[in-house]
């Protein structure tokens, strides 16, 4: 039988183009409207506007299967990206009723583009934007209580490369790290050039906030040829 999944947060006058079930959370819902984006935690009990997408039709969505990448095709506003939405898949009652929680973290990978080669008549008026270089940090707030959230990330051997700050706004949160140490600790660290990654290998980035702390391990891959501190 049929059931409807039109919920809480969906207007009644709004029109959906599509909607897309995620492959490996099968609650998670994203629906492109002539409004914008929509996505659902709950199998379409409740709906919620993602992202920053303007009020602009989006006529098709795909979760890329390796990144966890959401491609969205509008009308009128090209292709927009929300970079790995795996923290989406993550987000239950029970994280959400956490003063804060740390998401998984993926792969981070450390690279130097040749930006040369674009000048090439190949980038037209081309208005996109890369993602961030480094690692992508996605953090939940339950409510703000005046706290900063702090994120301190470490090597495999227990040794501080870098210490990140941010808002404790309520939500969903984005960090990005760059795969360099920060300048509290690049004295003790060691090293001779600030600009340089860190080496490839494991590394543990721990979130406080107030009391609450969270925390994962993820892997950094830098490029070979690359000389790292």
């Amino acid at each position: 039988t049929w059931q409807s999944i039109t919920g809480q947060g969906l207007s009644p006058n709004d029109s959906v183009e599509v909607v897309r079930e995620d492959p490996v959370n099968s609650s998670l819902l994203y629906a492109g409207t002539h409004f914008g984006l929509f996505a659902s935690i709950d199998s379409g009990a409740h709906w919620v506007r993602l992202g920053n997408l303007p009020n602009v039709r989006v006529d098709d969505l795909q979760i890329h299967p390796r990144t966890a990448d959401l491609v969205i095709a509008t009308h009128g506003r090209s292709i927009d990206i929300l970079d790995d939405t795996r923290p989406l898949r993550e987000l239950t009652p029970e994280v959400m009723a956490k003063p804060a929680h740390l998401f998984t973290i993926a792969p981070a990978r450390g690279f130097y583009p040749l930006t040369g080669f674009a000048d090439w008549n190949g980038k037209g008026i081309y208005r996109g934007e890369n993602p961030p270089e480094g690692a992508l940090l996605t953090f939940w707030v339950k409510e703000f209580t005046g706290d900063e959230v702090k994120i301190a990330i470490s090597n495999a051997a227990g040794q501080s490369v870098a210490n990140l700050k941010a808002s404790g706004s309520p939500g969903l949160n984005r960090v990005n790290w760059d795969l360099r140490t920060t300048e509290d600790v690049r004295v003790k660290y060691g090293g001779d050039d600030p600009q340089k990654f860190v080496p490839s290998g494991e590394y543990t980035a721990e979130l406080s906030y107030g009391k609450e702390k969270s925390k994962q391990t993820f892997q950094v891959q830098i490029a070979e040829g690359i000389t790292t501190r």
